[in-house]
């Protein structure tokens, strides 16, 4: 637990999270939603604004304990599609934040705000607005790429202490971390799954050469082959294998011939 939540990548990942301006943009869109609609017998009892401040706040608390979710599940779900990592969060987060919002609203509500909802339906309502804000973050997120211009520096880059000019090499699994080898051959560890990690690859031209490594292009000396087998030998001698599923991709980038 110590090396999810200590000052290392884990403490990192979740710094990043919080300060995402997706992660803000679609909790304050669900704040307005949800106090628009004003679920749990909080719509005939308040008015707009005190729902609007009630609802922010919660929703505010939702997603710090999702974060804390995310990271716990990010390093269980390490090989898992990201839609399962998504839901996961979303129904941890029902079944934590569902029975803590029952509680606060019969606080401020009274028994009558209590018996509006059932644990169970609250729980299902928690798991739907959920799912909701997770929509809608991925949908501010494409927008953003696709409004602004393509960058001149991998995003990856910016999540490690590497040199202005440094460019990627390779980056390959290790457990639930990767580590990344920039072309001026320092080496770093992070706790994130290896398909997030190259979706963060803007510039640098590569490929998946393994389920286990993906390595740039300018980063590929030959071809060699060893008992029927072949691999990628990089500029410092060392090999990695080449996996069947990925051989096209060699094939594709012509570093391979057919």
């Amino acid at each position: 637990m110590s090396s999810l939540f200590g000052k290392g990548p884990g403490f990192r990942s979740m710094v990043k999270e919080v300060v995402s301006p997706s992660l803000w943009g679609a909790w304050a869109l669900t704040s307005l939603v949800v106090a628009l609609a004003g679920p749990f017998g909080t719509f005939d009892s308040n008015t707009f604004l005190w729902r609007l401040a009630y609802w922010s706040i919660l929703i505010a608390v939702a997603i710090v304990i999702a974060i804390f979710c995310r990271t716990v599940w990010r390093h269980i779900l390490v090989d898992c599609p990201i839609w399962i990592e998504d839901l996961a969060v979303a129904v941890s987060l029902s079944v934590l934040f569902g029975p803590l919002v029952m509680m606060l609203n019969k606080i401020v509500g009274g028994d009558e705000a209590w018996q509006v909802m059932g644990l169970w339906a609250a729980m299902g309502c928690v798991l739907i607005v959920a799912i909701a804000t997770i929509a809608v973050r991925h949908a501010i997120r494409e927008m953003v790429s696709k409004r602004d211009p393509a960058p001149a520096r991998d995003r990856l880059l910016e999540r490690i202490s590497a040199m202005p000019d440094a460019r990627l090499s390779r980056i390959s699994s290790d457990n639930h971390h990767i580590r990344i080898i920039t072309n001026d051959g320092n080496e770093h560890r992070l706790l994130m799954r290896l398909r997030d990690a190259v979706s963060e690859i803007d510039v640098e031209p590569g490929m998946f050469v393994h389920r286990s490594h993906w390595v740039a292009e300018a980063s590929i000396a030959r071809i060699v082959e060893t008992g029927g087998r072949e691999s990628v030998e990089l500029p410092c001698g060392q090999t990695l294998p080449i996996g069947p599923k990925f051989r096209p991709n060699l094939v594709e980038a012509g570093v391979i011939s057919e």
